[in-house]
């Protein structure tokens, strides 16, 4: 009787291991290709530099006219590295930027926006946003981010001093043959 047993007990381990087996097997989340969304690119300070984020900027250079031939997503992403430790520099400087100036700023901006396209609502769609807060959050970010950095560097250039004789010395260095040529 009680190797009956065990051999009862051993078949339903053997049918529970068949049908893990074929759960297994059967696994749907394999049929799907797997699709990047997006990726972090980048990390400065607090600043992230998603992939999306250097698509975006290249869409808004050709929207703005901008040639794009000499633009490589390399360069975008150095640029935007530069401008988020622009702005990361200035909060650890204490460098501020009023809400009040950024609000502004984007208030600014949308009206050139609505004026440029015709209307709100035809803002809303060409940059693919559901509200006007949900866009006015975004221009804010960007605003933001945008004046820190231009702070910062007004910051670091406002001590340079030159005089014209430093820059004459500077030009005299260099061969007449590779000197560039000023339009006058």
């Amino acid at each position: 009787l009680t190797m009956a047993m065990a051999q009862d007990a051993n078949t339903e381990e053997q049918d529970n291991q068949e049908q893990r087996e074929t759960a297994i097997q059967t696994d749907t989340a394999n049929k799907f290709k797997r699709i990047k969304l997006d990726g972090i690119a980048a990390v400065v300070g607090d600043y992230v530099i998603l992939d999306s984020d250097v698509e975006k900027t290249l869409i808004d250079l050709k929207s703005q006219g901008a040639s794009t031939e000499d633009v490589t997503h390399c360069s975008l992403l150095g640029k935007l590295m530069e401008d988020r430790l622009y702005a990361h520099q200035a909060v650890q400087d204490s460098i501020l930027v009023s809400d009040d100036e950024v609000n502004a700023t984007g208030d600014r901006q949308l009206q050139s926006l609505v004026q440029q396209i015709g209307s709100m609502e035809k803002v809303l769609a060409y940059y693919k946003k559901e509200t006007e807060v949900d866009f006015r959050e975004d221009l804010y970010k960007i605003n933001k981010l945008r004046m820190l950095s231009e702070r910062m560097q007004q910051n670091i250039i406002s001590e340079i001093e030159i005089t014209p004789e430093e820059v004459r010395q500077f030009f005299s260095k260099i061969p007449e043959d590779e000197r560039p040529v000023f339009g006058a």
